[in-house]
């Protein structure tokens, strides 16, 4: 089960982003209140509308009820975020992946709680990314991924929490075996892809990897 989420962050190119989901094949595509604006401009028709919808333009609300698109209505004060809602949402819908789109650019706050959200969803046992424009955003949590790409793109490797242990780089300009890496220095920053494709290790500690496209 493979969910979509489109937040309220920034969206420059449009016509990139609707490619992105027109091929992820999502099973479900939410928007997080704002998000709706987004999706609205990119002609998609989501399966959920979630926030206090304080964002949504209100021409868009009635269009999308036109479309049978599920409302869920929650007050502007509250303990969670509307991405969090979001987020218990596609853990109900049994998700497998979680993307996020919109997550990034605005204001910095809200760009630092939605990179920290990956550490929230890979708790869950579900594998998150933030896709934009100009990045995608992995987390690596106590285990091994494959990033693909192509030779050249730059990727960048970062603790997130604390130290994180026993890190191994492949297929990387500047590799490493078993290195304990600091939360406190960003040593891995600007590596570049060798191959199509490039393995991250960390054998225990969380690892937020960015790779520029």
């Amino acid at each position: 089960m493979k969910i979509c989420i489109i937040l309220n962050g920034e969206i420059k190119n449009y016509d990139y982003i609707n490619s992105v989901i027109l091929k992820g094949s999502y099973d479900y595509i939410i928007c997080s209140d704002g998000g709706a604006n987004h999706a609205y401009s990119m002609n998609i028709v989501p399966d959920y509308i979630i926030g206090d919808l304080d964002s949504v333009n209100e021409n868009i609300i009635e269009y999308y009820k036109s479309k049978k698109v599920k409302f869920e209505k929650f007050p502007t004060k509250k303990d969670e975020t509307d991405t969090e809602l979001c987020i218990e949402l596609s853990d109900k819908l049994k998700a497998k992946e979680i993307h996020l789109i919109g997550a990034l650019g605005g204001r910095i706050d809200h760009t630092i709680a939605n990179i920290n959200l990956l550490y929230y969803i890979r708790k869950r046992g579900i594998t998150p990314k933030i896709i934009s424009e100009k990045e995608e955003i992995y987390i690596a949590m106590d285990e091994e991924i494959t990033i693909y790409g192509e030779i050249g793109d730059i990727i960048s490797i970062l603790p997130i929490k604390n130290d994180a242990k026993g890190v191994t780089l492949n297929n990387l300009e500047y590799p490493l075996e078993d290195y304990d890496m600091e939360f406190s220095r960003p040593l891995g920053i600007s590596n570049v892809m060798t191959d199509v494709n490039c393995s991250i290790k960390v054998k225990e500690g969380s690892l937020i990897i960015i790779k520029n496209i």
